[in-house]
């Protein structure tokens, strides 16, 4: 099931799987980072096993008794330096992809609080600048 996730998020961001390997925790840490305690239970029982795996007893204990806030810059700039992505757009795409994959997983909305929207808004897609 993870190959498949990987390979879906690399060809809809147009990166290639090892770096989706790279991003997929990272995004997923935020995810569970950034929800509520009660959310964050929930999600780590919807998520793929494959997925929720990489994390500790401990981690996973955070994430349901504390609560931390990202701004969608911040989570972007996490993703793109810590995968070595160094292109913001790239890095955006990818965060959506998962987000998207997360959602259809998980039948939730509005993961990240909204962090699709705040993203697409705050691009600048025209390319003539």
């Amino acid at each position: 099931m993870m190959n498949e996730i990987v390979n879906m998020v690399a060809q809809k961001a147009g990166i290639s799987p090892a770096i989706v390997n790279v991003i997929l925790p990272i995004v997923t840490k935020i995810l569970l980072q950034k929800s509520s305690p009660n959310q964050a239970s929930g999600l780590l029982s919807m998520l793929p096993a494959d997925i929720t795996s990489v994390f500790s007893e401990k981690e996973k204990n955070e994430f349901t008794t504390t609560q931390q806030n990202y701004s969608t810059d911040e989570i972007i700039d996490k993703v793109d330096k810590e995968a070595g992505i160094n292109d913001k757009t790239k890095s955006m795409n990818a965060v959506q992809e998962i987000m998207n994959m997360f959602q259809n997983t998980t039948g939730q909305k509005d993961l990240l609080g909204g962090f699709l929207g705040q993203a697409t808004k705050k691009m600048d897609l025209n390319p003539f600048d």
